[in-house]
């Protein structure tokens, strides 16, 4: 029987590493996500563009930020950002169009809601929130280059409901001579060079040509894969604790976890039974 399984070196993983780099754009969530890690600048001025508010001021922000949901599933955020008048913003890059369904959308937002409040607060301490899916399409394919979601009341004329929740659709098809349309026109490139933002082309060619840069990229990249497996041998263990037919040693076992966190785990799906 042939053989298919090819085993490659340290080099060859970092060659191929490295391949992927200089191929990514700001579509790629990874990339993404590496791009705005300790920038808070780029942050605040993407999310400038975006909104249309160029006194807006980022205060704290999280690339890749996982939101716990231990009924369901949980989420990771791509961007989450806090603003100085206390709005939160999740920015979600989707390359296909599946990914940015309307119900995800919808998740995205409660699954805020319900990590921002400690128990026994108050629902009017909820904050402003902010969901925007930057899409490579033009999800509602009507040629606008954001669509904006709130709820409303039908039976009084469309008053707002108010709830202070919003979504927002970008079209990355639009790459019309504004500023919105030119920052479209970054988040699809894949050289530096070609950007019309000095200040994302300066970081595109930190990230893709420069030692530094490449080292900071692949680290990232590694982190978010190492946790990726976590999150899955995490879920993994769930599952096992409650079809309650395996030992927390097992369950250790089988999921190559510490029997620690299993107890850990147990105790947390107890709460909340």
């Amino acid at each position: 029987m042939e053989n298919n399984v090819i085993i490659k070196t340290p080099e060859q993983q970092r060659e191929e590493l490295l391949a992927k780099i200089s191929d990514f754009k700001l579509m790629d969530d990874t990339y993404m996500s590496a791009f705005f890690n300790g920038r808070r600048d780029l942050i605040e001025f993407i999310l400038r563009i975006i909104m249309g508010d160029d006194k807006l001021i980022v205060k704290n922000d999280k690339t890749q930020k996982v939101l716990k949901n231990l009924q369901g599933r949980s989420v990771t955020l791509d961007v989450d950002a806090v603003l100085s008048d206390g709005k939160e913003i999740d920015v979600e890059v989707q390359q296909e169009n599946k990914g940015a369904k309307p119900k995800r959308a919808r998740f995205h937002s409660s699954i805020m809601d319900s990590n921002c409040l400690l128990p026994g607060q108050d629902f009017e301490m909820l904050p402003e929130t902010y969901v925007i899916f930057i899409t490579s399409n033009d999800y509602y394919g009507m040629g606008l280059p954001l669509y904006t979601i709130d709820r409303y009341i039908k039976e009084l004329n469309m008053k707002p409901f108010d709830d202070k929740e919003h979504i927002i659709y970008v079209n990355g098809e639009n790459q019309a001579d504004t500023p919105l349309g030119k920052l479209m026109h970054d988040f699809k490139c894949q050289k530096p060079e070609d950007m019309y933002y000095k200040n994302l082309a300066e970081r595109a060619d930190q990230l893709k040509n420069t030692e530094g840069g490449r080292e900071e990229m692949c680290k990232i990249m590694e982190d978010l894969n190492n946790e990726s497996v976590r999150q899955e041998k995490y879920q993994t263990a769930i599952r096992l604790i409650k079809m309650n037919l395996l030992s927390a040693e097992d369950i250790a076992k089988a999921t190559d976890l510490s029997v620690e966190d299993i107890n850990t785990l147990i105790a947390m799906v107890r709460e909340t039974a």
